[in-house]
């Protein structure tokens, strides 16, 4: 009985701990954004702790996967595009570096706020898996926010091809530690469990296909705020 006590709960999308999640994350980036707006003399050291939370998921994951012996190669490097996108967040924030932010913008918002709504999420709350999960896709998601609207860090003209690009370079990464490992960085090979986007664009290999021209749709939308011009006129 003891064992079967210590078992996760599996995870149930939409139920209340998902549901607190998603309203917390927006409140979260509302918060960090007008703290960083009305205190941009303190914007450092909230601009530190966070990328040092983006970074310690990382080995907190691998040590907690060893513990609960879950750890394999198909968890144990940080290769999927969520885990990059947090590396990439972390560097934004420190070196409050344009490029940096404009990758994090275009790939947290078109790839990792994905994960938060349909999430492929292993373990239900309270288990520490379900933490480190949202943990990651949340803060992901809240360092766009914070580096574009409480930093100023705005995409500049160029930035869907620099973000394009990456991804392209993320894609030949991962599809080669796919190949050699036999594993599924990126769903590149499979598609997640948990309902997501790619069930809509068709079988592999068609839909690592289709998701390019979806990406570059949602990269697009997503410059649309910041490419405004003015009139001749103004």
């Amino acid at each position: 009985m003891a064992s079967e006590s210590a078992v996760p709960p599996a995870f149930q999308a939409y139920s209340l701990p998902h549901l607190t999640v998603l309203v917390l994350v927006p409140l979260i980036i509302a918060f960090l954004v007008r703290r960083a707006r009305r205190h941009p003399d303190r914007a450092r050291r909230q601009n530190l702790a966070l990328a040092v939370c983006m970074l310690a998921l990382y080995p907190v994951a691998l040590l907690l996967g060893w513990r609960q012996g879950w750890l394999t190669l198909e968890n144990a490097l940080p290769c999927h595009l969520c885990d990059v996108s947090a590396a990439c967040a972390a560097v934004a924030l420190i070196t409050r570096r344009q490029r940096w932010a404009e990758i994090v913008w275009f790939w947290g918002i078109a790839g990792t706020l994905n994960g938060l709504l349909t999430p492929n999420a292993p373990d239900d709350f309270p288990a520490a898996t379900f933490f480190l999960f949202f943990g990651l896709h949340g803060g992901v998601v809240i360092s766009a926010f914070y580096l574009v609207f409480g930093l100023g860090l705005k995409p500049q003209p160029g930035a869907i091809w620099r973000a394009f690009g990456w991804a392209q370079v993320y894609l030949a990464v991962a599809s080669l530690v796919n190949f050699t490992m036999g594993t599924n960085y990126g769903y590149l090979r499979a598609k997640p469990s948990q309902a997501s986007l790619l069930d809509v664009l068709g079988s592999w290999p068609w839909y690592v296909l289709a998701l390019e021209g979806v990406a570059l749709i949602l990269f697009s939308l997503l410059y649309l705020p910041f490419s405004r011009r003015r009139r001749p006129w103004s």
